[in-house]
């Protein structure tokens, strides 16, 4: 491989690596990678998560096969039915040793005792209809 070729497949990659899409597909990728794991450690079979879930074997095959473009939601089914948890978090790429990434502060403030969290607020509900 000439040097020129080894520079257009690191500009290549550089374009790829910044597209959302393929961003989301390493994320899918990642998160069927990590159920496979969990379902060889727990000993199930993709039959028995996906009677867990009331679905198919297909269903769980093509989120394995990464083609479906998996909602949060359906995450934590999948991570409630395996007694898991998914971890959604969002760093920095790179950057450099000599740069210290400081949490920034929270403004500090009384909470009244009658104010909600947004976490201990309940749910609202739409009245079922008859």
């Amino acid at each position: 491989m000439s040097i020129s070729s080894i520079e257009e497949f690191r500009e290549h990659f550089r374009k790829i690596e910044n597209d959302p899409r393929f961003v989301a597909e390493m994320m899918k990728l990642a998160f069927a990678n990590d159920l496979v794991r969990l379902l060889e450690a727990r000993g199930l079979k993709r039959t028995e998560l996906a009677e867990k879930l009331g679905t198919n074997r297909g269903y769980i095959t093509r989120i394995l096969n990464t083609e479906y473009n998996l909602s949060i939601e359906t995450m934590a089914k999948i991570a409630l039915a395996l007694d898991a948890q998914v971890t959604l978090s969002m760093r920095p790429r790179q950057m450099p040793s000599s740069v210290a990434v400081v949490p920034a502060r929270a403004a500090h403030r009384r909470i009244p005792r009658n104010e909600f969290v947004a976490s201990d607020k309940p749910a609202r509900r739409r009245p079922r209809k008859p």
